[in-house]
Formats: C-alpha cells, structure tokens, sequence
C-alpha cells in the first residue's frame, strides 16, 4: 500500500513538473515574441507600414496561442505583458 502511494506521488511530482516546465518554455517564447513586437511597434510609430502591421497581428495570434498551449492563459498574459 505505501509503495501505492509513493509511486501516485511520484507520477504527480513528475507531472507538476512537466507542466510547469512547459509554461516556462511557452513563456520564453511568448518573450521574444514580446520584444519583437515591442521593435515592430517603434518602426510603426515612425511609419504606417502595413506588413509591420500584419506582422503585428501574426505575433499576437502566436502570442495568444502560446498562452493557450500553456494551460493558464489568463495568467500567462498577465505575467507577459507586465513584464
């Protein structure tokens, strides 16, 4: 019965672990995907390019499904974008 448990305990471990090392992945991507969105909006501020701006909304849609993919969407877009 103990090894029952200890091995339940051991699987839960592992799978907290696995979920949060994926949300720290997507966060990572959701990063980079951040600055270049951020540099993206600096060159549209000093032109109204319309590609930048279709490469604004890519980066947004990847952004979000990033969120999605990482099973907390609300707070992984809190945490993004205060940073």
């Amino acid at each position: 019965m103990k090894r029952l448990l200890f091995i339940g305990l051991a699987l839960i471990t592992l799978g907290i672990q696995s979920c949060q090392s994926e949300y720290s992945e997507r966060m990572k991507k959701a990063i980079e995907l951040k600055k270049k969105h951020n540099e993206l909006r600096n060159i549209l501020n000093q032109s109204d390019n319309q590609s930048i701006k279709a490469l604004m909304v890519d980066i947004e849609k990847e952004i979000n499904y990033q969120a999605i993919v990482s099973g907390n969407e609300n707070l992984f877009l809190k945490e993004l974008w205060k940073k």
